[in-house]
C-alpha cells in the first residue's frame, strides 16, 4: 500500500462532493486479518443465534427488539465516531494515511456493533426465561451477609461507615456513569490496544460476563436482592429500613436541590417486573454481580492500556462494589462472587489464546 501525500490529500479535502458520496465511498484501508475477521464474526454470530432463539421462546415482538438496538446503537457508535473524527485529523496532520489505525477501525465497527446488540438480547433472556427461576437464593444470600460483617445486614454496615447524603450522591452517580463506560470500554480496547490478542480477550470476556454471569451465573443463584427482599421473598425489619432509608435519602437529596436516580430505578424495575412486558436493559437479579463483574473488567482493561488507569478503575470497581450494597441493589457476596468470576474469565480467556499467541510468535 502506497502512503498518500500531503499535496493529494489537500487536494481530496478540496474537491466538491456531497457528504453521503464521502460516505459511500470510504473503504477501510487495510485487509483485517481472517483469525481476527472470523473471531468478530463469531461473537456476531453467538449473538445472532441467541436472538433468534430468545425470539422464539419469548414473547418479545420483534418491534421492541428492534427498538432495543436502536437505544443501545447510540452510545459505542458515538465513541467509534469521535475516534475515527480524531484519526481524521491526524492524517490531515501528517499527511498520508496511517494503516494500523484503519485495521483497528474495522474492530471498533464490530466491536460496536456485538455491544449495541449484546443487551436488548440479553435483556429477553432476563426478563422472561431467567423471571422463571424465582429468587431461592436470598435467605442463604442474606445469611452469608450476617456472616461476614459480624451479624449485621452489610448494607447496615456500609451505611454506617459512609453516613452522608454527598457520599450517596456520588455513588448513585457512579452507577449511572456504568452504563456509558460498559459500552465506550469494548470500543476503546479495540481502538488503542496494539496487540489483537489482548483485544480478542478483553472483547471476548465482555460477551462472556453476560453469558456466564448474568446469563449462566444468575440462572444457578437465582435472587432479587435485599432492595426486593420484602416484595419477593417475605417480611424483614432491616430490609424494610433499608428500603426506607433510599427513599428518605432520595428525599433529602431533592431538598438539596439534586436527585439521586437510585429510588426511581427500584420502583421501575418492579414495575416492570410485575407487569410485564420487555424493555432492554430491565429485569431484577442480583447474583452474582453484572455491576461490579465489568466494573473490574474495565480495570482489567485498563491495566491493558496503562497503569494509572488500571488503578483509578479499580478503585471505580471498588466504588460499584460499595455502591451496590450501600443503594440496595446487591448483598456484598453478590460483588465478591462476581469479581472472582470474572477474573476467572479473564484467567481462562489466556489459556485459550495461548495456541493463538504461539502461532503469532511463530509467524
Amino acid at each position: 500500500m502506497t502512503d498518500v501525500s500531503r499535496s493529494t490529500v489537500l487536494a481530496e479535502t478540496a474537491s466538491r462532493g456531497s457528504f453521503v458520496q464521502k460516505i459511500l465511498a470510504f473503504r477501510f484501508k487495510r485487509a483485517m486479518p481472517a483469525g481476527e475477521k472470523h473471531f468478530l464474526l463469531a461473537l456476531l454470530s453467538v449473538i445472532a443465534v441467541a436472538a433468534v432463539v430468545l425470539y422464539i421462546v419469548t414473547p418479545v415482538p420483534l418491534r421492541a427488539i428492534l427498538f432495543g438496538f436502536r437505544m443501545y446503537m447510540f452510545l459505542p457508535f458515538v465513541s467509534v465516531s469521535i475516534v475515527a473524527a480524531v484519526v481524521w485529523l491526524a492524517e490531515r496532520f501528517v499527511g498520508h494515511r496511517i494503516p494500523h489505525l484503519h485495521a483497528r477501525g474495522q474492530w471498533m465497527l464490530m466491536t460496536a456493533i456485538v455491544t449495541s446488540a449484546t443487551i436488548p438480547v440479553f435483556g429477553m433472556f432476563k426478563q422472561y426465561v431467567l423471571k422463571t427461576q424465582g429468587f431461592p437464593f436470598d435467605p442463604a444470600l442474606a445469611a452469608a451477609d450476617r456472616l461476614l460483617f459480624a451479624g449485621h445486614d452489610a448494607w447496615q454496615v456500609m451505611h454506617a461507615l459512609f453516613e452522608s447524603l454527598w457520599f450517596t450522591i456520588l455513588v448513585d452517580q457512579a452507577y449511572a456513569a456504568w452504563l456509558a463506560l460498559l459500552m465506550f470500554c469494548p470500543v476503546l480496547w479495540a481502538a488503542v490496544i496494539a496487540d489483537p490478542l489482548v483485544r480478542a480477550r478483553l472483547i471476548g470476556c465482555w460477551l462472556g460476563v453476560w453469558i456466564m454471569i448474568g446469563g449462566v451465573g444468575a440462572w444457578l443463584l437465582a435472587s432479587a436482592g435485599p432492595m426486593y427482599y420484602p416484595h419477593f421473598i417475605g417480611p424483614n425489619a432491616s430490609f424494610a429500613q433499608l428500603h426506607d432509608r433510599i427513599v428518605a435519602l432520595g428525599e433529602m437529596a431533592k431538598a438539596a436541590g439534586t436527585i439521586i436516580t437510585t429510588p426511581y430505578g427500584h420502583m421501575a424495575l418492579l414495575h416492570r417486573y410485575e407487569n410485564g412486558g420487555y424493555s432492554p436493559g430491565y429485569g431484577i437479579s442480583a447474583m452474582p454481580s453484572v455491576h461490579v463483574s465489568m466494573a473490574v473488567l474495565f480495570a482489567i482493561g485498563g491495566f491493558a492500556i496503562r497503569r494509572w488507569l488500571g488503578l483509578i478503575l479499580s478503585a471505580y470497581a471498588l466504588l460499584i462494589w460499595i455502591g451496590s450494597i450501600y443503594l440496595g441493589w446487591h448483598y456484598a457476596l453478590d460483588g465478591i462472587v462476581g469479581t472472582a468470576m470474572t477474573i476467572g474469565l479473564w484467567k481462562l480467556s489466556a489459556k485459550i489464546a495461548e495456541p493463538f499467541a504461539r502461532d503469532t510468535d511463530a509467524a
